[in-house]
C-alpha cells in the first residue's frame, strides 16, 4: 500500500500540467496602460520594447527564446540612455510568465532589471472575481456617462478621499467630473452604499485628463448611465 502511494504522488508532480502561454503576436505594457514601456513578440522570433508617450523613440530590439513559462530575451540594440529602465540596457533579461488576479490582466511577465509588464491581450471575462490596489472588484467593461456632477474617490466609499484634477494641464482646478462627461466602466465594487435611499454599487472607471494621461477612480454607481 506504501509503494501504492508512493506511485500516485510521483505520478502527480511528473504528470503535473506545465503552465505555458504561446506569445507570438501578444502585446505586454503597463498594468493601467497609459505611457511607458510596450513589449511586442514578432512571429519570427524577435521582439522590440518600445516607450509609448512624450519623447518616444527610446525603444530597444531583439530575439527571444520561451520554454513554457520561462522566457529569455537576447537584445541585439543595446541602450545607453541614463533615464531609460535598467533592463533595456542589459543584453540578456531573464523573464517568467506568471498568472495574476488584476483586473486589467490575467498574466503578467516578470524579468530580471526590474521589468514588469501585463498582457494587453488575456483580459479577465465579464463578471470575474479580480483586485485593484488591494481592493476586491468584478470585471465589467462598458462606457458610461455621468448623469450629475459627480465626484471621483480613490475607493469604493465614502470616506474615501475624493481627487481634485486638471485637464489637460490646464490650471482650473475640477473637485467633480461634469454632467454628460463620458467614462469608461472597468468594473464594480463588491460593497454598495445608500444615497439619499438608493443603493448602489461603486464603479471603477477611468478617463481621459490629457494626451498622455489616464485618470482611475471610483464613482458611486448612482451617478452613472449606461
Amino acid at each position: 500500500m506504501r509503494k501504492h502511494y508512493l506511485t500516485i504522488i510521483v505520478y502527480f508532480f511528473v504528470c503535473l500540467p506545465v503552465f505555458s502561454l504561446d506569445l507570438t503576436g501578444t502585446t505586454w505594457g503597463p498594468e493601467k496602460r497609459g505611457f511607458g514601456f510596450y513589449l511586442t513578440f514578432n512571429t519570427n522570433k524577435d521582439f522590440k520594447l518600445e516607450f509609448s508617450g512624450e519623447g518616444g523613440g527610446q525603444g530597444v530590439i531583439g530575439v527571444y527564446l520561451q520554454k513554457h513559462d520561462e522566457v529569455i530575451l537576447s537584445i541585439v540594440t543595446i541602450n545607453d540612455w541614463g533615464e531609460l529602465p535598467s533592463y533595456t540596457k542589459q543584453k540578456e533579461i531573464k523573464c517568467k510568465i506568471v498568472e495574476t488576479d488584476s483586473l486589467f490582466s490575467k498574466y503578467k511577465i516578470v524579468g530580471s532589471g526590474g521589468l514588469e509588464l501585463w498582457s494587453l491581450k488575456h483580459k479577465p471575462a465579464d463578471g470575474e472575481k479580480c483586485i485593484i490596489d488591494g481592493f476586491v472588484i468584478y470585471s465589467y467593461s462598458t462606457d458610461g456617462k455621468v448623469n450629475d456632477n459627480a465626484r471621483i474617490r480613490e475607493g469604493p466609499g465614502l470616506q474615501y478621499k475624493f481627487y481634485s484634477f486638471s485637464f489637460n494641464d490646464f490650471s482650473e482646478v475640477h473637485n467633480s467630473l461634469p454632467k454628460g462627461y463620458r467614462v469608461k466602466v472597468l468594473g464594480h465594487s463588491e460593497n454598495k452604499t445608500i444615497v439619499e435611499g438608493v443603493e448602489h454599487s461603486w464603479l471603477y472607471c477611468v478617463f481621459e485628463k490629457s494626451m498622455w494621461e489616464d485618470q482611475y477612480c471610483w464613482i458611486w454607481g448612482g451617478l452613472i448611465d449606461y
